[in-house]
Parts: structure tokens; sequence; C-alpha cells
């Protein structure tokens, strides 16, 4: 076989090796810091995924009731606690070849209690 029809199978091969191991987020998660939540404090939520090719956005909502408003973007965010930040966060990691949520994670104010869902 002559090299160039050599370095063309290659090619080909490396290229279907490539969009087979290639996937939308996978895993996607929060984390919340620190453990202890008290109003008027700062807190970290932080998105992690496992993705290939690796996530290049990351979208931060706050469920309120019916609709979700967008709070930021990156792979964490942090703010305030108030009664205004209180409600239910979750991301969106977004890759090339697609995008997946995460649970939702409540950061309440004083006297609620944390949940994740």
């Amino acid at each position: 076989m002559s090299s160039f029809v050599t370095c063309l199978l290659l090619l080909f091969i490396k290229i279907k090796l490539a969009h087979i191991l290639t996937d939308k987020p996978k895993n996607v998660s929060v984390s919340i810091s620190p453990g202890e939540i008290v109003e008027g404090s700062s807190v970290t939520l932080t998105c992690s995924s496992d993705a290939n090719p690796p996530v290049h956005n990351y979208t931060w909502y706050m469920r309120t009731g019916a609709e979700s408003l967008i709070r930021g973007t990156g792979d964490s965010i942090s703010f305030n606690v108030t009664s205004d930040s209180s409600g239910l966060y979750y991301c969106e990691a977004e890759n090339e070849v697609g995008s997946q949520t995460s649970t939702g994670v409540a950061v309440p104010t004083e006297g609620q209690c944390c949940v994740v869902l």
C-alpha cells in the first residue's frame, strides 16, 4: 500500500475515533460552600462535569416558581445570601456536542434548610 493511502486511512480512523469518543457533558453536579449557610454570608456554587470535548460554557439558573432566571456564567458563582437570592440553583454545562443540566441545590435563608433536588 502506498504511503499516501496509508496516511488517508489513518486520518479516516482518527476522525472516526474522535467522533465516537466525544459526548455531551455527563455527571453535571453542583457543590456549595461553605457547608453552613447563614443569611448575609457569602456562598459559592461550583458546577462540574465530565465532558469530551471539554465544557466551553456554564450557565447558572435560579428557579423561582415556574420560571428560571439566569444568574450568571462560568464554572462558579458567588453571592451574599439574602431573601432575594434564596431559591433553587442549577447549572447547565455545554460543549460542542450538546448540553446537560445538573440537579438543583437550594440556597436557604435564615430558618430554612438546605435541600438538594
